[in-house]
């Protein structure tokens, strides 16, 4: 195998209100991805507060330890603003004026009728000896400084504008300053298996982690896995994926559902779609969740034909057709009620396929025989009717709901591989 390139990258985001939980990361996470898919391994992200002393520190531990330092935030107009100032220090770099950018933030607020205030004149000031990213939505220039081989790009905080650079300008450089790194990932969407069953399952990893590296992305009963090949020659990348994907595939089998970022709903409407077939849901405990997200799909008017949200027993028996006495003799959480559920979906509605929740959210209503947890979920067709008992613990009703959802969605997909045309 050829050597690895390995490209580290660290992001700086500066700012009080993100520290504080007044505003989420949003662009650290659009930063990290947007340098990762370019080959970058990010290695830290660190968020500091609009103290010169804190920004100064954090730039220059960055420097030491990334080829590519990311900040954003921090270059504003205001006296909190202090990015600017702090990688002058850090750099020595005098700030001068630059006529191109006053012309820009003149031009700025030409358009709405004003004279630059001179709070904003701060924004004609350039890092002398770096280069000036032009900002084509605000007044914000950014700042991109090479030394000893290494990067350093200063964004602005505002999202838009700070996307736009990252996609213009900053990836564009990052790919023609190593143009021999190359980093392929692909990943592996996976249902009804957990992490530590699929290593488990997989045994000697050694076998997989020659070709790649592997990171696993659980998700309330799903489950992403992420395979990166690195080496210079991009068909050597894709030959180390290829032979990490068989072994893995040969290991997870049906678990596997679908590549990237395809969701399992979508992959269930696929197939119904192309078999013309429908699809209606009844749930009681899920409360409409697994409506909500097959309805996600766009075009799924299609295939799904209607949902049952039947939180009573009343409901169950009037919507259902689930007979009073089937829920007086077993319980709401029940198999037979589950069942009853299924069939009443599919019959009432006319459709192929239906599918029934029915369990125990909680935080309150369990018992020692039915624990809060319990779900019943049951996946019928024309041919037959199967039910699966799922104990999800006393996790909090959102965790409980999402874990059915998955975990029925994931039923639902096999029932359809497997079922017969």
């Amino acid at each position: 195998m050829s050597p690895q390139v390995t490209i580290l990258g660290e992001i700086l985001t500066i700012g009080d209100e993100i520290l504080q939980g007044r505003t989420v990361n949003g662009n650290a996470a659009y930063i990290g991805r947007s340098l990762v898919q370019a080959g970058v391994d990010v290695r830290r992200a660190t968020t500091t507060a609009d103290r010169m002393d804190e920004i100064i520190a954090a730039v220059r531990q960055a420097m030491t330890h990334a080829d590519i330092v990311v900040i954003t935030g921090g270059l504003g107009p205001t006296p909190d603003d202090l990015t600017r100032d702090a990688l002058s220090s850090v750099f020595e770099m005098p700030l001068v004026v630059d006529p191109e950018q006053q012309e820009h933030v003149e031009g700025i607020f030409k358009r709405f009728g004003r004279a630059v205030p001179p709070v904003s004149e701060n924004q004609f000031l350039v890092l002398q000896g770096a280069t000036r990213i032009h900002n084509q939505g605000g007044t914000a220039a950014g700042i991109h400084i090479e030394k000893d081989g290494k990067h350093l790009f200063a964004l602005p905080g505002v999202p838009q504008e700070m996307r736009d650079i990252m996609d213009d300008y900053v990836i564009p450089v990052v790919r023609e300053a190593y143009p021999d790194m190359c980093r392929l990932m692909k990943t592996l969407r996976m249902a009804g298996i957990g992490e530590s069953l699929l290593v488990e399952t997989m045994g000697d990893r050694s076998l997989i982690e020659q070709y790649v590296e592997l990171a696993y992305l659980p998700n309330h009963g799903l489950l992403d896995v992420r395979l990166t090949a690195r080496s210079n020659d991009p068909h050597e990348a894709e030959f180390q994926i290829a032979s990490a994907e068989s072994i893995i595939r040969e290991c997870a089998g049906e678990h596997v559902y679908g590549l990237g970022t395809v969701r399992i709903e979508r992959v269930i409407g696929d197939i119904l779609l192309n078999r013309c077939q429908k699809l209606a849901v009844a749930e009681s405990c899920t409360g409409g969740l697994i409506c909500s997200r097959l309805t996600d799909i766009p075009g799924s008017s299609n295939w799904f034909e209607r949902g049952f949200i039947t939180y009573s027993n009343r409901a169950k028996n009037e919507l259902l057709s689930v007979p009073n006495e089937l829920i007086q003799a077993h319980g709401a959480v029940s198999e037979q009620v589950a069942v009853a559920m299924a069939e009443g979906a599919r019959i009432n509605s006319g459709a192929h396929w239906s599918t029934a929740t029915t369990g125990i959210a909680g935080p309150d209503g369990g018992t020692p025989e039915k624990p809060v947890g319990t779900v019943w979920i049951a996946i019928s067709s024309e041919n037959e009717t199967h039910t699966k008992l799922l104990q999800l613990g006393a996790a909090d009703r959102e965790r409980v709901k999402l874990r059915a959802t998955h975990l029925l969605l994931y039923e639902l997909y096999k029932s359809l591989i497997d079922s017969v045309e």
